[in-house]
């Protein structure tokens, strides 16, 4: 099954990096409801780490698809062009 994978890591440590402190929780929310609201057949899951914490919040496609770095719900225009294009595939 084809699915996004979402890091959502926080780190206690404001000193370290994480995606989940830099908005990896909301990015996760809202790609989970466009799969809702567009009736995908995809499914998100939420990933304690992806690595690279210095570049996230971080996703990836599944399987072999993108990896996306730096992802804010205010600039998923790419993320979500790649999302139609990924449940078509």
């Amino acid at each position: 099954m084809k699915k996004i994978i979402v890091c959502v890591n926080h780190r206690v440590n404001p000193n370290n990096p994480s995606c989940g402190a830099r908005g990896g929780i909301e990015v996760a929310n809202s790609i989970e409801a466009v799969i809702a609201d567009e009736k995908l057949d995809i499914r998100l899951e939420r990933f304690k780490c992806l690595g690279l914490c210095e570049k996230g919040p971080n996703l990836r496609f599944a399987p072999d698809g993108r990896f996306f770095y730096g992802v804010a719900t205010e600039n998923m225009t790419e993320v979500l062009a790649e999302l139609n294009a990924f449940t078509k595939a």
